[in-house]
C-alpha cells in the first residue's frame, strides 16, 4: 500500500462498454499505480481523470460526450484524458471540446500513462504501442479477472463500427496468455474472463486456428481459479468447445450473439450463419451441458425488419431457452454497410420492440433461477 510520500498523483477513470475496456483500464491503472499514481473515486478530487470510451452505438457516443464534459466542470484544473474506441474513431469530434488535455485511440492507448507522467513532469522514456503490453494485471475495485488474448476483428457485420476502432484481428502470445493465467491464479483471483473482440479468431504464433487448444491449455494449469468466456460468435461454437466446457474449472456459461432470429435479416446483417445453424450449435452445447446458462445480443429494428421477422427472433430465443437478452434498439453507424440502407424501422417500433423482448428476457431468466434452484435443492 504506497504512503501518502510516495504518491505522485491520483487518477480517476470512468469506463464505458464492453470487458475489453475494463481489462485496459485494470491494465492502465497498474501501470500507474507501479509509477505512484494511486487510483481512486471521482468524488476524491483526482488530478487525472480517464474516460475510456465505447461507440458501439449512437448512444454510447452521446453517454460518452456527456461524461466527458462532467469530468472537465467538476474538476477544474485536472488532467482530462479520452482514450477508447469513440477517441479512435472520433477523435476530431472530442477535440473540439474545451478543456481536455488529450485524446488517445485504441493504438496508442498503452502508452497513455507515459503521456500522462510525462505531462505531470515526470520523466519517463518509455514507449509502447503493443495492444499487449499491459502485463501482470490485477483487478481494480472488482474481484474477477479479465485477461484479454485477442483484440480486432476481421468481420465486416453491416452494422457495427468495431472494426474501425480495433483494427484487423491480432492474437496474444501463446506462452504470454499462460503466463498471465498463472501470475493471476497465484495472486488469489478466483475467476479469470478470457476477452477480445473476437475471441475464436485466436491464432497462434504460426497463424493457426487455435482457440479451443489454447482453452485447453490454460485449464490444464488452473487448480484454483475458474475461467469463463466473455463472448464468443456462433460460427466457434461446436462440439469440441461443448465437450471442453464440461470441465470442472470452466464456468457452466457461454454468451453467444445472435442478434437476428431471421435468416434474411443475419444475411442483411453479413453475419456467417443462419438462424438454423445458430440453432444447431446451441443445441449441440446443450446436449453435452444441460444446465449451461446461456447469455446473448440482439439488435432489433434492423432496416427493413418486419413484424414475422421479429416473431422469428423471439421463437428462437424462447425454443433454446437464453437465460439473459441483451437487447438493443438498431442504431445507424456512420462508416458501415447499413448507412446505405433505409432505417425503415420507426423509432416507436423499435421501442416496442425492445421492450417485449426485454420482458421476455426477464421472465426467462426467472424460469433459469427456478431450474437452478431445484437443482441445488435435489443435491
Amino acid at each position: 500500500m504506497q504512503s501518502d510520500s510516495e504518491i505522485k498523483g491520483k487518477v480517476s477513470f470512468y469506463t464505458l462498454g464492453c470487458r475489453l475496456n475494463i481489462f485496459e483500464t485494470d491494465g492502465l491503472s497498474n501501470v500507474l499505480s507501479r509509477h505512484g499514481f494511486k487510483t481512486i473515486p471521482e468524488s476524491q478530487n483526482p488530478d487525472v481523470i480517464v474516460v475510456n470510451t465505447c461507440t458501439v452505438t449512437n448512444k454510447a457516443d452521446s453517454k460518452n460526450r456527456n461524461i466527458i464534459r462532467y469530468a472537465i466542470k467538476s474538476h477544474p484544473g485536472a488532467q482530462v484524458w479520452v482514450t477508447g474506441c469513440y477517441a479512435e474513431t472520433d477523435r476530431d469530434v472530442i477535440e473540439k471540446i474545451p478543456g481536455i488535455t488529450g485524446v488517445v485511440g485504441n493504438s496508442e492507448k498503452s502508452n497513455l500513462p507515459y503521456m500522462i507522467l510525462e505531462k505531470q513532469g515526470i520523466e519517463t522514456s518509455h514507449s509502447n504501442n503493443d495492444r499487449f503490453s499491459y502485463a501482470d494485471v490485477i483487478p481494480v475495485d472488482h474481484t474477477r479477472g479479465y485477461l484479454k488474448i485477442q483484440d480486432g476483428c476481421n468481420r465486416v457485420c453491416s452494422y457495427c463500427k468495431i472494426p474501425q476502432a480495433r483494427g484487423k484481428g491480432v492474437s496474444r502470445n501463446f506462452k504470454d496468455i499462460i503466463d498471465q493465467v498463472k501470475f493471476m491464479q497465484d495472486n488469489g483471483i478466483g475467476e479469470i474472463i478470457l476477452t477480445g473482440v473476437n475471441l475464436g479468431w485466436y491464432r497462434n504464433e504460426e497463424k493457426e486456428k487455435s482457440f479451443n487448444k489454447l482453452l485447453k491449455e490454460i485449464l490444464n494449469v488452473l487448480e484454483y481459479s475458474r475461467l469463463r468466456l466473455s463472448s464468443i460468435e456462433p460460427s466457434d461454437v461446436g462440439i469440441e468447445l461443448a465437450e471442453i466446457m464440461k470441465h470442472p474449472r470452466f464456468c457452466n456459461y457461454l454468451h453467444v450473439p445472435l442478434q437476428s432470429g431471421s435468416s434474411r435479416i443475419l444475411r442483411q446483417m453479413k453475419r456467417s450463419y443462419s438462424a438454423e445453424t445458430f440453432r444447431k450449435r446451441i443445441e449441440i452445447v446443450k446436449e453435452r451441458n444441460p444446465d449451461v446458462f446461456l447469455g446473448t445480443d440482439v439488435i432489433v429494428g434492423f432496416p427493413s425488419e418486419s413484424e414475422i421477422e421479429f416473431s422469428e427472433s423471439l421463437n428462437l430465443l424462447s425454443d433454446l431457452g437464453f437465460a439473459k437478452i441483451h437487447v438493443f434498439p438498431f442504431s445507424l453507424r456512420k462508416g458501415t454497410g447499413a448507412e446505405s440502407m433505409a432505417d425503415s424501422v420507426s423509432k416507436e417500433k423499435k421501442k416496442e420492440r425492445v421492450k417485449i423482448l426485454n420482458s421476455v428476457s426477464n421472465e426467462m431468466y426467472l424460469n433459469t433461477l427456478k431450474k437452478i434452484t431445484a437443482t441445488e435443492e435435489r443435491l
